[in-house]
C-alpha cells in the first residue's frame, strides 16, 4: 500500500528482527529480540514467539510514533513458516526465482495478537527423492534474493555459488535471475558443540583475531586424507605437545571443521554445477579470509569473493524489496 510503513519480520530458531521500512521502501527503524521457533519448541506453543514479536511491534510504533493504521503491510520469513512458528508452510522446490517467490507468499490472519494478515514467505528446498541430496533453508532465501545482484557484479559472472557461513552453512547456486541448486552444511552448531562440550574446548575458546594460512590447509589436507576423526585427533595432539601457538592450533581445527564445506561443494560442481567456478562468501572478513584458504587449490573454485555483511545494511531486507518490486510489477 502506498503511502503507508511496511513491517519485516526475519525470524529465525533463537533470535528474531523486525525492520521498519517507509514508505519510500526505506529502513528507519531495526531492532533484535532473544526469541524464536526454539523457544516455541520449548514451550510446546508458539505463544510465547507471538509475544515476542507482538513486543517488537509495539516498541517499533511507540519509538516511531505510528498508529496501528500507518501500517500498510507485515511480512515475514525464516522459521515463522516452519511447524513451531506462526503457520508451517511448505517449502518451495528448487528452481525459483524472485517472481516464484512473489507469486507463493501465503496469506495467514493471525486472531490472537496481530488480529490482522501476515504475509509468509516461504523457505526453499531440493525436490531429490535420494535423502543425501535433500537441502533446504528457512531464512536465507531472502538473503540468496537480496545479494544476487550484487554478487553478479562483484563477481562478474552469471553463474556462481553463494555461501552463508552460519551454524547451518547453505550454499546456493545461482544461474543468471534463477536460485538453481542448494547444499546445506552443518558447520557453526559443530563447532559450538565441540567448543562447548569436547577435550578441544581449550583450543576451539581461545579468542583469535587473525588465521594461519599455513594451518587451515593442513587441516584441509589432513581432512581429505585422513578423514574427520582422525584430522581432528591431530588437532587434540598439536595442544598435547604444544605444538604451535594458541592460533596455529585455532586455524587447523577450522580447517578441519569447515574443510568438509569444500568437499562437498567440490562434489556438487563436479556432478551437478558443472559451470560453478566463482564462490562469493556473504560474511563477515574473519570467516571470508578462512574460505579463502579452505579452497585455495581447488581444482573446481578459481576465485572467492567477499560480499562483506554489516550492521548497517540487511541483505534479507533487500530481498524483501525485491518480492516486492516483482509483486507490484504484477
Amino acid at each position: 500500500m502506498s503511502g503507508k510503513y511496511i513491517v519485516y519480520y526475519d525470524s529465525g530458531t533463537s533470535n528474531s528482527r523486525i525492520y521498519l521500512l517507509d514508505p519510500g521502501k526505506r529502513v528507519v527503524y531495526a531492532k533484535k529480540k532473544s526469541i524464536g521457533s526454539k523457544d516455541s519448541a520449548i514451550a510446546g506453543s508458539n505463544a510465547i514467539l507471538l509475544d515476542g514479536l507482538k513486543t517488537l511491534y509495539e516498541d517499533a510504533m511507540k519509538e516511531m510514533d505510528l498508529q496501528e493504521d500507518d501500517i500498510g503491510e507485515i511480512y515475514a520469513s525464516g522459521m515463522v513458516t516452519s511447524p513451531y512458528g506462526l503457520k508451517e508452510i511448505p517449502h518451495l522446490i528448487l528452481p525459483v526465482t524472485v517472481k516464484t517467490f512473489s507469486d507463493s507468499i501465503v496469506d495467514f490472519y493471525e486472531a490472537s495478537c496481530f488480529k490482522r494478515n501476515i504475509h509468509l514467505i516461504p523457505g526453499l528446498k531440493t525436490g531429490h527423492s535420494d535423502i543425501t541430496f535433500v537441502n533446504n533453508m528457512r531464512g536465507e532465501e531472502m538473503e540468496i534474493i537480496g545479494v544476487m545482484e550484487e554478487a553478479r557484479k562483484v563477481c562478474q559472472c552469471r553463474n556462481m555459488a553463494l555461501a552463508f557461513p552460519g551454524s547451518h552453512t547453505h550454499i546456493a547456486y545461482v544461474q543468471d535471475e534463477k536460485v538453481s541448486g542448494l547444499l546445506s552444511n552443518f558447520t557453526g552448531e559443530l563447532f559450538h558443540v565441540l567448543k562447548t562440550g569436547s577435550i578441544l574446548a581449550p583450543i576451539l575458546g581461545t579468542e583469535v583475531e587473525c588465521l594461519n594460512p599455513v594451518e587451515v590447509r593442513r587441516g584441509v589436507e589432513n581432512l581429505k586424507n585422513m578423514g574427520f576423526n582422525r584430522a581432528l585427533y591431530i588437532c587434540h595432539a598439536m595442544r598435547l605437545f604444544s605444538y604451535g601457538t594458541d592460533e596455529d592450533r585455532f586455524s587447523y581445527a577450522e580447517g578441519v571443521i569447515n574443510g568438509g564445506v569444500r568437499e562437498a561443494l567440490e562434489y556438487y560442481c563436479r556432478n551437478f554445477w558443472s559451470e560453478c567456478h566463482t564462490l562469493a562468501v556473504i560474511s563477515e572478513e574473519f570467516m571470508y579470509r578462512l574460505y579463502r584458504e579452505i579452497f585455495d587449490g581447488s581444482q573446481y573454485i578459481n576465485k572467492v569473493v567477499w560480499i562483506p555483511i554489516s550492521s548497517e545494511k540487511s541483505y534479507a531486507v533487500e530481498g524483501l524489496k525485491e518480492i516486492l518490486a516483482c509483486k507490484n510489477k504484477g
